[in-house]
């Protein structure tokens, strides 16, 4: 888990669905704006739906998964953020039918790898667009 100033608050999360900046991955949706110019720190949440998994537990795993891979290669990195977001990040619900379907034949380990791997290609396709 991040510490609570890094995680948004349910009117960040709202306000970011209103204002609709959002960039479409294969597997991942992206809901961004730019951070307040007093803050100097980004702040992210994530969403895995019911429609992916009906466990908690699996999808909880998934969200663990994809939190660690942010704190070790994007929040402990300061010097490459010259920018700060917001971001609210999703599963693309055109795609979710797709990745349960490929996803079916893995036990629960091989799960969180595949979708981590395919969150770390989408996350960084969103970056390389957004940083531009």
């Amino acid at each position: 888990m991040f510490k609570t100033k890094f995680r948004l608050k349910w009117k960040d999360i709202n306000f970011l669905i209103r204002k609709r900046k959002y960039f479409s991955a294969k597997f991942f949706g992206f809901f961004y704006f730019d951070q307040y110019p007093n803050l100097k720190f980004n702040q992210i949440s994530i969403n895995i739906p019911l429609k992916y998994h009906k466990k908690a537990v699996h999808r909880v795993s998934i969200k663990r998964a994809i939190l660690r891979f942010l704190k070790e290669n994007w929040y402990e990195k300061k010097d490459i953020n010259t920018r700060f977001y917001k971001i609210f990040i999703s599963l693309n619900k055109k795609n979710i039918w797709e990745l349960k379907n490929q996803i079916e034949r893995f036990d629960k380990a091989d799960t969180n790898n595949y979708i981590l791997k395919q969150f770390k290609n989408d996350f960084l396709f969103f970056l390389s667009k957004i940083w531009k």
